[in-house]
C-alpha cells in the first residue's frame, strides 16, 4: 500500500492520474491477488470519479478534493490490521464517493512521522 501510496501523492491533481491509477491497480491486483477486493474497489471508486467528468475539463477546487480524499484514503488503509478491520475498510472504501462529503475520510487525521510512514488516528 505505501508503494501506491508514494505513487499517488507525487502525481498531478488530474483526471488522467486517476485513469493511471486504476491501470496500477490492475497490475497490482495481478501481483498481490490477496489485496484483490481492496485494489478493485479502490478502480471503482477511481472510476465513478472519471466518468463523472466524461473526459470534461474538472474545475481546479474538485479535482484538488478528489485528490486530497483519495490520497488521505491510501494512507488510512492499514492492510497489517485484523481481518476484522480489513473488512471495515473495504465497506468504508466501498461507500466512499470523491465528490461527496463523507465521514469516510475526512474522520481520519494523517501524520506523518519518521519512524513510519503515516499514522492513522479517529477523531471524534
Amino acid at each position: 500500500m505505501n508503494e501506491l501510496y508514494d505513487w499517488f501523492s507525487r502525481q498531478h491533481h488530474g483526471l488522467r492520474t486517476f485513469q493511471t491509477f486504476r491501470v496500477k491497480l490492475a497490475d497490482l491486483s495481478e501481483r498481490e491477488p490477496d489485496k484483490k477486493a481492496l485494489y478493485a474497489l479502490l478502480s471503482r471508486l477511481a472510476g465513478r470519479y472519471v466518468e463523472t467528468f466524461d473526459e470534461q475539463p474538472v474545475p481546479a477546487a474538485t479535482a484538488d478534493l478528489a485528490y486530497d480524499r483519495l490520497l488521505r484514503l491510501l494512507a488510512s488503509l492499514n492492510q497489517s490490521a485484523s481481518a476484522e478491520q480489513r473488512l471495515a475498510e473495504l465497506n468504508r472504501v466501498a461507500a466512499l464517493d470523491l465528490l461527496m462529503p463523507t465521514e469516510n475520510v475526512e474522520s481520519y487525521h494523517v501524520s506523518t512521522k519518521p519512524a513510519s510512514r503515516v499514522t492513522i488516528r479517529a477523531s471524534h
